[in-house]
């Protein structure tokens, strides 16, 4: 029974919060509540280069570039949600190929084990001495705690970078336009070095990079599938709440 877990659980592992490391379940506020600082940040950060633009431009042209500060937060809240989504959506699509070439190294470790390919045609019970599947037990336990590990750490790093990848999505917003779906800087985004995370961004390899862009353009693909539909049934529905991370957004 230890070892038929020890197999499901490396399947099923989901990243520990990143702020205080509980379990997925039940879900703890904190990620939340972090993403929503982070939000409101960048939102300050966007709506000061904004009036500092404004500034600069001739004062014939200012009343009409740039409406008083108390209106302006007003103005931007139609396009949080946007930049909210997208800044998400580029978050885990990142995690979920770390994630994924994650899993695929640790596969190919408990493969390598001795008598793991027994342990799976005899589900878990294979006709080896009780000593050996022991051994093995415990190897595939360590494995699955190693790859717990790397989940969450790589969960970490990658809300590391929300400030960043924030400020990218509001630099592209061009008042009162918002970004096309089609255009490149929206589907293919390359953000800068220097993050306001405060911490490095996660390097993948290049296939996984190609996975990442595949996810990116499946989301917004289907974000588009949906708003055709909503205007095929005759208008679209007000704009939910801003979302906040929780992990089944992860899967």
């Amino acid at each position: 029974m230890v070892g038929t877990m020890a197999a499901v659980v490396s399947a099923n592992i989901e990243a520990s919060c990143a702020i205080c490391g509980a379990r997925s379940y039940p879900e703890c506020p904190h990620e939340g509540e972090r993403l929503q600082i982070a939000f409101d940040q960048a939102l300050a950060r966007w709506t000061g280069m904004q009036m500092m633009r404004c500034a600069s431009k001739n004062p014939s042209t200012t009343p009409r570039l740039c409406p008083p500060s108390d209106v302006l937060p007003q103005l931007t809240s139609a396009y949080s949600d946007w930049v909210l989504n997208h800044a998400r959506n580029n978050i885990i699509s990142t995690f979920h190929a770390l994630r994924a070439a994650r899993h695929q190294q640790h596969l190919a470790y408990l493969q390598s084990l001795p008598c793991y390919t027994l342990y799976h045609r005899y589900a878990g019970q294979p006709p080896i001495p009780p000593a050996q599947l022991a051994t093995l037990h415990a190897q595939m336990q360590h494995a699955n705690t190693l790859f717990q590990q790397g989940v969450d750490d790589d969960w970490r790093r990658c809300c590391m970078e929300y400030p960043r990848v924030l400020d990218y999505f509001f630099g592209l917003l061009d008042v009162p336009r918002l970004p096309d779906e089609s255009e490149e800087a929206v589907r293919e985004p390359v953000f800068g070095g220097g993050g306001g995370g405060g911490g490095a961004a996660p390097v993948l390899p290049r296939e996984q990079q190609r996975r990442v862009k595949g996810a990116r353009r499946e989301s917004m693909d289907t974000q588009s599938r949906k708003k055709e539909r909503r205007r095929s049934k005759g208008g679209t529905p007000p704009p939910p709440a801003a979302p906040m991370v929780v992990h089944h957004h992860r899967r």
